[in-house]
């Protein structure tokens, strides 16, 4: 007995342990607020709107101020994968079955786009100490890597992002969190 007791405090001790990368759209009820910040200054707000036709909806809005401009909406399912967006101008991209951020491993998804084209895109997501961390090929090879740091309900804190096809790479932080 005191065999396998040691055996399993040997194994759990080896074994790192990882939050859940999920982002619990669930727990931000409708009026919740998200907003974030690229190095340039740039700013996103994300207004969580309520469940609708089973999907977690958010509304986004670029700008600070008073006069925020609404630039489009996304649902996601209760793992915070998001399976839909809308521009302001109404065109629909659906993403199939999900855009694969919250899937730890290798994930494969379509995007079909609003003018119907398929796009199949591969995903491979690791858990790190922090968050997550991720690389994304499509059509043409690698098209971005990176990064998310998380807080206890999975939402972004901080991350970066780099496209290898411009060869960009931006930085985000969190601004603020406010849940109803």
């Amino acid at each position: 007995m005191r065999a396998l007791v040691t055996a399993l405090v040997a194994t759990l001790s080896a074994t790192p342990l990882f939050a859940d990368i999920a982002w619990q759209t669930e727990r931000m009820a409708p009026g919740s607020l998200m907003v974030m910040e690229d190095e340039r200054g740039g700013v996103i707000s994300h207004v969580a709107r309520g469940v609708q036709q089973g999907f977690f909806r958010f509304d986004t809005y670029d700008g600070k101020g008073n006069v925020p401009v609404y630039i489009g909406s996304y649902y996601t399912n209760d793992r915070g994968e998001v399976v839909r967006s809308i521009s302001a101008d109404g065109k629909v991209t659906r993403f199939d079955p999900h855009r694969c951020a919250r899937t730890v491993g290798a994930c494969s998804y379509v995007i079909i786009h609003s003018d119907g084209f398929r796009e199949t895109r591969k995903r491979v997501t690791q858990e790190i100490a922090l968050g997550l961390a991720w690389k994304e090929w499509g059509l043409d090879g690698l098209v971005a890597t990176g990064a998310l740091e998380l807080d206890e309900l999975g939402a972004a804190k901080t991350g970066w992002r780099k496209d290898h096809q411009s060869g960009q790479k931006t930085r985000s932080r969190r601004l603020m969190m406010a849940l109803r």
